[in-house]
């Protein structure tokens, strides 16, 4: 589920705030009141795990989102999975969504309450299994987007299209080698990642990074963007793909870094946007197979970089075009893709507290929050990130008589 966000609504606050100082609070509550709409929401669950698992007792959110995080109504499923929300305050500031907690898997669908009430809100649940077995990569790309000169560094964006062939929802177990990982250059830094799968996080290891989220049946993009250092003006790659893929590709604006692979075929030129780009593509590569990237014509830091790079400590943005990403992942649209880049270094590990993890995604939605009203991030990624994370708020475990998050 995305439950997308909901427009500011400080300009409401600052309003009743002025009506309170001006002896006015009564009439404009009353006023608001008045304008007030009570829904339904209704609807079933349903599994689709040949021989799964009943669906009665699930405990079902209603999710209701602003700016502040969410409030949300919670109820239980009855014995043929259905559900039912009633007195529903409708805000057409907010957004909302549904959202149900199935074998440690978080499942659910935004929801339009403009036109009144819901009867008929249907979420489909799996059966879960720990077993990564059942994940594959139907597409890996790799974007060698820029070079930074005065840190001898190389930007860098992936792409995975991530494929769960089964009937079950693949959940991260509770042992290492039961999570999905992805390798990463030796010294990347500056590690971020973007998906639509529900409640996702990761934690940064010394080989690559280990995604904490479930996987459904169906296709899941994944998008992570670092930074890794060159050594000199020639550097070799070695990547490896723990699930494979079917189609691979590799690429590179062709002013930046000259590309080669021994694994992967010859070089090809594409025009993007009016800039040109050299790429690789090639057939599948076998679950954990490793190729090699051969990088050549990279730049040499110059003693005025040396002193820059000790003085200045700069945080790079760069968007990719919505042209070269459709390109990356195989002709399936997901543009306005905006990679912002963390000052507050890695992720935050599994173990910690779950209060200090609450409070670090509350100050996250902060941040996000004075991004977006300086104009530094579209309307859209502004609510597909918030959601994200209000939508990890709900995996830390918000169920029935557990208390507000």
């Amino acid at each position: 589920m995305v439950v997308r966000a909901a427009v500011s609504r400080w300009g409401l606050t600052i309003f009743l705030f002025a009506l309170a100082s001006s002896g006015a609070l009564r009439y404009g509550m009353e006023s608001v009141s008045a304008q007030v709409q009570t829904l339904t929401v209704e609807g079933k669950i349903s599994n689709a795990t040949a021989g799964g698992s009943e669906v009665a007792g699930l405990p079902v959110t209603l999710h209701r989102i602003s700016i502040f995080g969410p409030d949300d109504l919670l109820t239980t499923s009855g014995e043929n999975g259905e559900f039912r929300f009633d007195d529903v305050e409708f805000d057409p500031e907010l957004s909302y969504g549904v959202s149900v907690r199935y074998q440690e898997a978080i499942y659910g669908t935004d929801i339009d309450l403009s036109s009144g009430s819901l009867n008929s809100v249907m979420i489909t649940v799996f059966d879960s299994t720990i077993d990564d077995g059942v994940i594959s990569a139907s597409s890996a790309s790799l974007l060698f987007a820029s070079v930074d000169r005065t840190n001898q560094t190389i930007s860098a964006l992936e792409i995975l299209r991530l494929k769960n062939s089964s009937d079950r929802a693949y959940v991260p177990g509770n042992e290492p080698m039961q999570l999905l990982r992805f390798g990463l250059p030796v010294g990347a830094t500056n590690l971020q990642l973007d998906t639509r799968l529900i409640g996702a996080d990761f934690a940064q290891v010394d080989l690559g990074f280990a995604l904490f989220a479930s996987v459904p049946p169906g296709e899941h993009e994944i998008m992570f963007s670092y930074d890794f250092p060159f050594p000199g003006d020639e550097f070799t790659l070695e990547k490896s793909y723990r699930y494979g893929a079917d189609i691979i590709r590799v690429l590179a604006p062709l002013e930046t870094v000259a590309i080669r692979s021994d694994h992967l075929g010859p070089v090809d030129s594409v025009t993007i946007g009016e800039r040109p780009y050299q790429i690789i593509e090639s057939g599948g590569i076998e679950r954990g197979e490793r190729i090699t990237v051969q990088l050549g014509g990279l730049p040499a830091a110059t003693a005025a970089d040396s002193v820059s790079r000790n003085l200045d400590s700069i945080r790079l943005e760069y968007a990719a075009p919505a042209a070269l990403v459709t390109l990356m992942i195989g002709l399936v649209v997901y543009g306005g893709f905006w990679k912002r880049r963390r000052s507050n270094g890695e992720a935050s590990s599994a173990s910690s507290e779950l209060v200090v993890e609450r409070e670090t995604i509350h100050q996250m939605i902060a941040e996000l929050q004075e991004t977006f009203e300086k104009g530094s991030l579209q309307e859209d990624d502004y609510r597909r990130r918030l959601a994200i994370l209000n939508s990890q708020l709900t995996s830390l475990g918000q169920y029935p008589n557990s208390g507000v998050l």
